[in-house]
C-alpha cells in the first residue's frame, strides 16, 4: 500500500483527455465538454466535423487516506468513501494507523487533505455554423473533501512555531450538482482586425441551469496548545452548514435520536433526490494563432488546426444555488479554555469523508461535542450558497502531431470541489498513428506530483473511444496505485 498527501484539485471536468494530460484543459477541450472548463474553444477546429455527440462520459478521481496496489481492494476502498455511512466499516489496526501516520502527515505535516471526485456528463451536443459554435451538455457531478488533524490518530504533540500542539480538526464539505449548459462561442472581431488575420481571439459563454442534491459545509477547529503552567489551551471554532438528507440527519440527532439511527434513516444512496436549484455560468477567452503552412484561421472551409499556439483565461460556475429543504446552519464562535489533560486517542475507524461519518466520527470520538453546544443560525429554511467558482488560465503549444499543454487552476475559496491552493498541470499527446493517441500528464503540488496519468483511445473521423488512468504514489520508490479512472465510449462527430 501506498498514500498520498497531494493538493486539491480545482478541476472543472473529467474527461479521458484532459485527465490524461494531468487534468487540465482549458486550451485543449474542444467538444461539448468546454461549456463546463472554457466555452470559448468551442469554436476551434481541431478536426473535421462540424457536430459533435456524446453519451455517458464518465470519470472518478480518489485521493484515499490509505490506497491499495491490489485493484479489487483499491475498487472496494473507493467505494467505502463514495457510498453512503455505514456503521461497521472504516475500521483500522495498530498497523493500519502506523501507515496512516507516516503516509499522510509528512514533514510535521498537521492535518492531511483529501478528496474524492464522481462525475459523469450523461448527453452532450455541439454543432458549428456561419462561424458560430453552439452546444448543450448535461452532467452529474458529486465530490466530497475532507481534512483530518493528526491528533484523531495521535496524541502525540507536534512543535509548530516553536509551540507544541495537537491537531484535532476535521473538515468535511461535500456536494451534488446536476448542471444543463447551454454553449455559445463567437470570434471577437476588434483585436484581431487589428492583426495578421493568422490569429482569432474567441469568446465563449455558457448559462446553466443547476439542480442540487444533497450539501455540507462542515468545519470543526479543534486545537491543544501546550502552555507554560503544564496544562493545555483548547482553541475551537465550529461552524455547520447543510440541506437535504445532510440536514434531515442533524435535525434528528439534536431532537434525540442517536447519530447512528439518524444518519442510516436519512442519508442514503439516492443520487437523483433534489433539495434545490439555482443558475450559473462558465465563461472563457482563447487567444489561437496559427504559423507555418496552417491557414486554418483564414479558410472559408474552416480547415482542422494542425500548427498553432493557444493561450486561454476562463472562470467556471459563476452562480448560486437556493436549497429550499432542510438547510440549517451552527455556529460556535472561536473559544479558548483551560483543560488539564489530553484527549485519549484510540482511533479503531479511519476518517474517509462518507456521506454522513461527519456527524457520527464526532459522536462517537469527539471531546466536548460542538453539536450540542453550537448555536442554530437557520434551521429548516432557505439557504443560499454560491457555485464553487475557480479561475483556470493554460497555453498549448501544437505541430502537428504533438500537442504540449499546460495549465494553473485555482478556487476563490474551500469547497467540496476546489481549493484555494494553486495547482498546476501539465502534459503531452503524441499520435505515432492519426487514429491512436498517446497521452501522459502530470499535477504538480508544492512537494511531489499529485498523480500522474496515461491515456489513450481510438479516435477516427467518425466515432471515439478514449480512457485515461490515474495513479497516484507518495514517493518515486513505492508501487503507484490507481486513484482514478475515466472512460468515453459513446462519441460521434459529424
Amino acid at each position: 500500500m501506498s498514500g498520498l498527501f497531494a493538493c486539491l484539485q480545482a478541476q472543472p471536468v473529467l474527461t479521458p483527455k484532459n485527465v490524461a494530460l494531468g487534468g487540465g484543459g482549458s486550451t485543449y477541450i474542444t467538444d461539448y465538454n468546454a461549456n463546463f472548463y472554457n466555452p470559448a474553444n468551442l469554436l476551434i477546429q481541431d478536426r473535421k466535423r462540424s457536430t459533435d455527440f456524446g453519451l455517458m462520459v464518465t470519470g472518478t478521481y480518489f485521493n484515499g487516506v490509505q490506497n491499495f496496489t491490489d485493484i479489487d481492494q483499491q475498487r472496494n476502498n473507493f467505494a467505502d468513501y463514495i457510498y453512503a455511512f455505514t456503521p461497521d466499516a472504516y475500521l483500522i489496526g495498530a498497523e493500519d494507523v502506523d501507515e496512516i501516520l507516516n503516509n499522510n502527515y509528512v514533514r510535521n505535516r498537521t492535518v492531511s487533505r483529501h478528496q474524492t471526485r464522481f462525475d459523469v456528463t450523461l448527453l452532450g451536443l455541439k454543432w458549428q455554423r456561419n462561424d458560430k459554435a453552439y452546444s448543450i451538455a448535461i452532467r452529474n457531478r458529486i465530490s466530497s473533501s475532507f481534512e483530518v488533524g493528526k491528533g484523531w490518530y495521535s496524541d502525540e504533540l507536534q512543535t509548530v512555531n516553536e509551540v507544541n500542539r495537537l491537531d484535532r480538526t476535521l473538515r468535511h464539505r461535500y456536494q451534488s450538482l446536476f448542471e444543463v449548459s447551454f454553449g455559445f462561442a463567437d470570434n471577437f472581431k476588434f483585436f484581431t482586425d487589428m492583426t495578421p488575420r493568422l490569429d482569432e481571439f474567441t469568446i465563449g459563454v455558457a448559462p446553466k441551469i443547476v439542480l442540487a442534491g444533497p450539501y455540507q459545509q462542515a468545519e470543526w477547529n479543534n486545537l491543544y496548545y501546550q502552555n507554560d503552567n503544564g496544562g493545555y489551551d483548547r482553541t475551537q471554532f465550529f461552524d455547520y452548514q447543510a440541506a437535504g438528507n445532510f440536514g434531515s440527519a442533524v435535525d434528528e440527532y439534536l431532537n434525540g435520536a442517536s447519530a447512528q439511527d439518524a444518519v442510516t434513516s436519512n442519508i442514503q444512496d439516492n443520487v437523483f433526490d433534489i433539495y434545490g436549484a439555482g443558475a450559473g455560468v462558465d465563461v472563457g477567452f482563447t487567444y489561437l494563432i496559427t504559423y507555418g503552412s496552417d491557414l486554418s484561421t483564414i479558410s472559408e472551409t474552416r480547415q482542422r488546426t494542425q500548427r498553432s499556439l493557444r493561450v486561454s483565461f476562463a472562470i467556471t460556475d459563476i452562480g448560486f444555488v437556493m436549497y429550499n429543504y432542510k438547510g440549517i446552519e451552527l455556529n460556535n464562535s472561536e473559544s479558548t479554555s483551560q483543560v488539564s489533560n489530553l484527549p485519549t486517542v484510540d482511533p479503531t475507524k479511519a476518517f474517509v469523508g462518507a456521506p454522513g461519518q461527519f456527524l457520527s466520527y464526532i459522536d462517537e470520538f469527539g471531546l466536548g461535542n460542538p453539536f450540542y453546544s453550537a448555536t442554530t443560525t437557520r434551521e429548516d429554511g432557505d439557504q443560499y450558497v454560491m457555485l464553487p467558482t475557480a479561475l483556470h488560465t493554460g497555453i498549448l503549444f501544437e505541430i502537428n502531431r504533438v500537442k504540449l499543454v499546460g495549465d494553473l487552476s485555482f478556487g476563490l475559496s474551500n469547497t467540496a470541489f476546489n481549493s484555494t491552493k494553486v495547482v498546476a498541470s501539465a502534459g503531452i499527446e503524441i499520435r505515432p498513428l492519426q487514429f491512436l493517441p498517446l497521452r501522459a500528464g502530470t499535477q504538480l503540488a508544492t512537494e511531489l506530483p499529485s498523480f500522474f496519468s496515461f491515456g489513450t483511445g481510438i479516435e477516427t473521423r467518425l466515432v471515439d473511444i478514449s480512457i485515461a488512468t490515474q495513479f497516484v504514489s507518495r514517493t518515486f520508490k513505492d508501487n503507484p496505485t490507481i486513484s482514478g479512472v475515466t472512460v468515453a465510449a459513446f462519441q460521434f462527430h459529424f
